[in-house]
């Protein structure tokens, strides 16, 4: 969603952005539109969750939809809590500035000066700086093969948890390249607690949280109970299922924060306010691209909307059961906050908000076909729904999203739940569709093959 910037922020941008001064003006009240446009998202199933839209310290729009807790349909509510996945990097990085400032930390210290373990061979040349900008090069830990299903879910000693990726050979030279992951955030919160003497969570407590008045935001053990914490959801073309477990451990510092929309808020006001990062360098450091479009802990990129482009920094998170942005456009002095706990993609919650914010029309808004399939098809099975198809697209033609996305999404959660049969039918109803499409023809070869077929595909 971010347009790389290739050169540096202009001077402009940074005193927009650190003063809060408003450039484009304030669009007429869309708080109507954004409310009627979520509506819809959720009647459709494609949000569950909390919004908030602000100009400076004025909030817009603050709403919550659906539910915290499927099972006692507890709904969500304004200071629901949520886990903010890799938002979580943007208050490491703070955390680590802040460091700098007080003397624990310098951005020019290796890894091994604060985890002598760790192998020399490579933390010797590895910077505080190079593991908050990206340009570390070591290998993201989340790619591993069989992390998420036979790794994240049991409880891990940090400190020998950086064996999964510590000895693997580096992707290329610190400092060259740029490659986003979690494994250097990992290290980063390590380094912190080596350099503080205290627990990651104290460290975040002492310098963050407590100083911006963040009484609803903490790292989320899994051993806690949390309060006001919702319970994390996979949204699926048949309804929503329990998300697998995530162990914290298994994401620390680089993505198990929990927050509310109204906290968030407050800590983007305080951030850029300069409340917290004192020395205006670092604070304009941070915003500014260092490696590709990443600061220190956030992206940053440029938007057109309309005639004008918008300075657009932030985050997005997703981890098991939710999904988050948290977006600061630096020329209007918008926030925009997206918090889900189905995991639903974020990106058409955010264009048709940030349009809206900014006075021009949202995009359109269509039910998925693959919910609408997918509940015939645990109904009445695979053959009604590809009867109903047709009349599907003749009665709500202009209603629904048939695009072919849909019929993949719906094709491979059968695949995903070991019914190759079903997943076949649907990648040949969406083949008749859609025939010069080549996406397809692997599909088709696998569910066949699952499903044990040795007709030729058409």
């Amino acid at each position: 969603m971010y347009n790389t910037v290739r050169s540096h922020i202009t001077l402009i941008a940074i005193i927009l952005l650190l003063t809060g001064a408003a450039g484009f003006g304030r669009s007429p009240d869309p708080a109507n539109e954004i409310d009627a446009a979520l509506s819809t998202l959720h009647e459709y199933g494609m949000f569950n969750g909390v919004v908030l839209a602000a100009q400076g310290d004025d909030i817009i729009y603050h709403e919550a939809f659906g539910m915290a807790n499927f099972e006692w349909e507890i709904p969500n509510s304004t200071d629901t809590r949520f886990k903010i996945a890799s938002i979580t990097k943007a208050f490491t990085a703070t955390l680590a500035i802040c460091l700098v400032e007080d003397g624990k930390l310098s951005m020019d210290d290796v890894i091994t000066d604060h985890l002598p373990e760790y192998p020399s061979s490579t933390g010797d040349r590895i910077t505080i700086e190079h593991l908050l900008v990206q340009s570390d090069g070591i290998p993201d830990y989340l790619d591993l093969p069989g992390f998420l299903k036979e790794v994240a879910v049991f409880e891990h000693d940090r400190y020998e948890f950086i064996e999964h990726f510590a000895h693997l050979e580096l992707e290329f030279e610190p400092g060259t390249d740029w490659s986003y992951g979690n494994s250097g955030y990992y290290l980063l919160g390590l380094i912190i607690e080596q350099a503080t003497g205290m627990s990651y969570e104290s460290a975040l407590e002492k310098y963050i949280l407590d100083p911006a008045g963040l009484e609803n935001t903490g790292y989320a053990s899994s051993s806690k109970v949390i309060e006001h914490l919702a319970n994390g959801y996979e949204k699926t073309p048949t309804g929503y299922e329990r998300a697998p477990f995530f162990h914290s451990s298994a994401g620390f510092s680089a993505g198990m924060i929990y927050s509310t929309a109204e906290d968030l808020f407050r800590w983007t006001r305080t951030l850029f306010n300069g409340e917290l990062i004192q020395d205006r360098e670092y604070l304009q450091n941070m915003v500014t691209p260092q490696m590709e479009d990443y600061g220190y802990g956030v992206f940053i990129g440029s938007q057109k909307i309309g005639s004008k482009n918008e300075l657009v920094i932030g985050h997005a998170g997703n981890i098991h059961g939710f999904s988050s942005q948290l977006i600061y456009f630096g020329f209007s002095d918008y926030t925009l906050i997206i918090l889900d706990n189905t995991r639903q993609c974020t990106s058409r919650t955010f264009f048709t908000i940030r349009n809206l914010l900014f006075g021009h029309p949202a995009p359109d808004i269509r039910e998925p076909v693959s919910g609408i399939l997918g509940n015939v098809i645990e109904k009445s099975g695979v053959e009604k729904a590809i009867r109903y198809y047709s009349e599907l697209r003749e009665t709500r033609g202009e209603e629904c999203d048939f695009s072919l996305n849909e019929f993949i999404r719906l094709g491979d959660y059968y695949l995903e739940q070991g019914e190759p049969e079903t997943a076949f039918r649907i990648f040949e109803l969406a083949h008749s569709i859609y025939p010069e499409t080549s996406r397809l023809q692997d599909k088709l070869e696998d569910a066949r093959n699952q499903a044990g077929y040795i007709d030729h595909i058409p």
